[in-house]
């Protein structure tokens, strides 16, 4: 599969970093790696994001940029590819359906059991990704990139929130539309 993107992580340290078997293919592993950078861009910011894939593609990565790679930014991608590739591992999509893989050996895991996995997984990409966040706040001296924005209508901010606590609602108004508490809702 030819790839123009940057990868943050190689299949291979992806492996070796992660739950995940050395058996399995990188052309399986590739794909979630693009994805799970998403989840980077968005703590790092359009910035900063783009000056460490340059100077990924470059060879020549700054020593202030390898400690942001090796302590921060690897360690949480490795936690969100997981994350992302989990429920594909126990489907494959053709072009006659999507199959459910099983072999002599294993039985596949429930949809219950990969949630479980799931979100236990998504805590440690989330507590991963807030260190980074907490470095680059304390950091902000060594990484001007993360506090500026290009200006551009597709520049993404460096989200500070790094955890998913649900949906909030504000209020009692549960789409009355009036503004008011309804007593009689729900």
């Amino acid at each position: 599969m030819p790839n123009t993107k940057i990868l943050m992580v190689t299949a291979d340290y992806y492996k070796r970093n992660s739950v995940t078997n050395l058996n399995v293919d990188d052309e399986y592993i590739i794909p979630h790696i693009i994805k799970a950078q998403i989840h980077i861009e968005r703590v790092l910011g359009s910035n900063l994001f783009n000056l460490v894939g340059s100077e990924i593609t470059s060879g020549t990565v700054n020593p202030r940029i390898v400690t942001l790679l090796e302590n921060y930014i690897q360690p949480a991608l490795v936690e969100w590819v997981t994350y992302i590739s989990l429920p594909y591992y126990n489907f494959k999509i053709t072009n006659k359906a999507v199959s459910k893989k099983s072999s002599d050996n294993s039985e596949p895991a429930s949809l219950q059991e990969i949630n479980f996995l799931r979100q236990d997984i998504r805590d440690d990409a989330e507590y991963l990704s807030d260190r980074m966040t907490k470095f680059l706040q304390t950091n902000l001296s060594t990484y001007p990139e993360y506090a500026t924005g290009n200006g551009d209508y597709d520049d993404i901010k460096p989200s500070k929130k790094n955890f998913f606590g649900g949906i909030f609602l504000q209020g009692n108004d549960l789409g009355n539309g009036d503004g008011s508490d309804n007593p009689n809702c729900c």
